[in-house]
């Protein structure tokens, strides 16, 4: 019994460390000036940005749902990922050649929904 409980304690560390983590990354990469990134043809930024957050909120989903809770998971991991979302874009403000665009939170917003969608839709 003891040992399951800490077995379980882990894994719920491990998926917190690799979505903070995660996190992190995307903070990162957000700090970049204009000038170090890429440019990027068309509209191309907005499936970035939504697959940044489509990995975000899945793993919010996961550990969440490693932590106990398991109602509300697919809401609470997309408004978490929103929320992120919307203060990166709030950073993004200071940032050198970078600028705050309502198109790129929509961008995230759809990500961390399917992000969440997908993760509800599979059992751990």
């Amino acid at each position: 019994m003891y040992r399951a409980k800490t077995s379980n304690l882990r894994t719920t560390i491990i998926y917190w460390i690799l979505t903070v983590s995660y996190m992190g990354v995307i903070f990162y990469l957000s700090s970049l000036g204009g000038s170090d990134l890429p440019t990027l043809i068309g509209n191309f930024d907005k499936v970035i940005h939504m697959f940044l957050y489509l990995i975000l909120a899945f793993l919010l989903s996961l550990s969440l749902n490693k932590s106990g809770i398991k109602r509300y998971v697919f809401l609470l991991a997309f408004l978490i990922s929103v929320f992120y979302g919307a203060s990166d874009e709030f950073h993004q403000s200071f940032v050198p050649d970078r600028d705050v665009s309502l198109y790129d939170l929509l961008a995230d917003a759809f990500g961390a929904f399917l992000g969440s969608y997908f993760a509800s839709k599979i059992t751990l």
